[in-house]
């Protein structure tokens, strides 16, 4: 089966023809015009809170976003490639000295007897209070801290640990007030955490004093934080008392706008994902999301969604998921193969296994082991021949010129995984098309994979969000599944 897109649409649309089957798709460009129907049609809840569990989900650059007019906004809020790709090498650098420290590190103790197991579930011991905060951040939801439930825009992430930005801001030259903040001393349910508690670990707080620790975010900004607990308010009907944060002092938490900070859904002690599953029933995942195909729509995170809800819908593919020592709080799945129109990329399934394949919601190209990548443009190379290349644009080395071609072939791409589900690919997963870098305005495409770089060493395999936004990806931890689910996130 191919694919072939309708290129002197390219501007407003990209017409998907698949042979097999005779179906058409109508898919959003991603080209930097930034085109939309109704690009003010902002939906009243994504401002304040939702009625449900479920939180509209926004791009940091969307004009709906309660952070929007951060730096690097194009028009119509459209993120420029080289600032994509920017963003993608402080996400990469981040992980590889979190692997690099992670080598030198001495082996994690065995679970102890504090360690608390419900329905099946494994809680870590202790809560690691992070040091640096993970790159950047792109998807922001809105929620509540405090009592009574302060509004807050934030990012949702895996890094381990949810972090705010606290009133009194510690101020540096002429920073602007930190309006958006969340006040301590407003809240009637604050609590701070005691030095020496299961949940202050890795600090160099004294016994009897408050759980405090030093900090760095990826422009080099070092600061302090207090670790506290509050009610999480996610809508009137789902709140989460005694919820941990790193509350932080500083003037901006974040290189990405005004963002408050941002709610952790990683495996760690207080994340959101380990308190839904100790107080939620079997048949429960963790959380599901649907993130946004560009700057002018919105997506969904929807918290303790039920698992019945995905029984017998069509397509839906089910992968393990795997543990990794060296990122324990991340989630990895198990490739062990990617198919180029049917034929094996020549490794084994040790290979891909290696350090593990994340899935991530930072990184907006996915990523493979240097070798693994390097088979895989030379196989998509090949069955693209017949096209003008391109120079490459920084990481993307496989880019093309599609001057007046009405229509292109696309190679088939899959991915198979431990338990034999393949998951393909269409074109919306693995072709970034823009142009807003060329001065003549020719249609232009790249792969939208890469080699994982900077570090040749670096182990991991990355699926980023550009492969997952034309499915909702559902997080059934204490199964110890993902699921890709199709047609649940709009027209893509």
């Amino acid at each position: 089966m191919v694919s072939a897109v309708h290129l002197t649409l390219i501007l407003l649309c990209l017409l998907v023809t698949q042979t097999h089957g005779s179906r058409r798709v109508l898919l959003s460009s991603t080209d930097a015009s930034g085109a939309s129907s109704s690009p003010n049609a902002c939906p009243s809840v994504c401002l304040v809170f939702n009625n449900g569990k479920k939180l509209p989900v926004m791009h940091r650059l969307s004009p709906c976003s309660p952070i929007s007019g951060g730096g690097g906004a194009r028009k119509h809020g459209t993120a420029a490639l080289h600032e994509i790709l920017h963003r993608d090498g402080l996400r990469l650098r981040y992980l590889s000295n979190l692997q690099a420290a992670s080598a030198t590190a001495a082996p994690a103790p065995a679970p102890s007897p504090s360690s608390t197991q419900t329905s099946g579930v494994l809680v870590p011991a202790a809560q690691n209070v992070v040091s640096s905060l993970p790159g950047v951040f792109t998807y922001t939801v809105v929620a509540g801290y405090g009592t009574p439930a302060q509004p807050l825009p934030l990012f949702f992430d895996a890094s381990g640990m949810s972090n705010l930005r606290c009133k009194p801001c510690s101020f540096s030259g002429a920073s602007a007030p930190c309006d958006q903040s969340f006040d301590p001393s407003m809240s009637s349910s604050l609590r701070t955490v005691p030095c020496g508690s299961p949940d202050c670990t890795e600090t160099a707080c004294t016994s009897g004093s408050s759980c405090t620790f030093t900090y760095t975010n990826s422009t080099f900004v070092f600061g302090n934080g207090t670790v506290v607990t509050d009610t999480l308010t996610l809508s009137p009907s789902s709140t989460f008392d005694n919820f941990a944060v790193g509350c932080m002092q500083l003037d901006n938490l974040f290189s990405d706008g005004v963002a408050v900070g941002n709610i952790d859904l990683s495996r760690s002690r207080h994340s959101l994902t380990t308190r839904v599953l100790l107080s939620s029933s079997p048949g429960t995942a963790a959380f599901t999301y649907c993130l946004p195909a560009d700057t002018d729509t919105h997506g969904f995170l929807d918290i303790a969604p039920t698992l019945s809800d995905y029984s017998g819908l069509a397509g839906v593919k089910y992968v393990p998921l795997v543990t990794n020592p060296t990122g324990p709080n991340f989630y990895y799945v198990d490739l062990v193969a990617i198919t180029v129109n049917g034929k094996d990329l020549p490794f084994p399934p040790a290979t891909y296994r290696g350090e593990g394949t994340m899935i991530d919601t930072q990184a907006a190209f996915t990523y493979l082991n240097p070798p693994i990548y390097a088979a895989l443009r030379d196989e998509f190379r090949s069955a693209m021949a017949k096209y003008q290349s391109a120079p490459a644009f920084s990481d993307l080395d496989t880019c093309y010129n599609f001057t007046g071609i009405d229509y292109i072939t696309l190679p088939d791409i899959s991915l198979r995984f431990g338990n034999g589900e393949t998951m393909d690919l269409d074109d919306r997963q693995f072709m970034y098309f823009f142009r807003d870098h060329l001065d003549d305005g020719f249609p232009f495409g790249c792969l939208a994979f890469a080699a994982a770089t900077p570090d040749p060493n670096f182990g991991w395999n990355l699926l980023g969000t550009q492969l997952q936004r034309t499915k909702e990806i559902v997080y059934d931890v204490r199964g110890g599944m993902v699921a890709f689910v199709p047609s649940r996130c709009g027209l893509r």
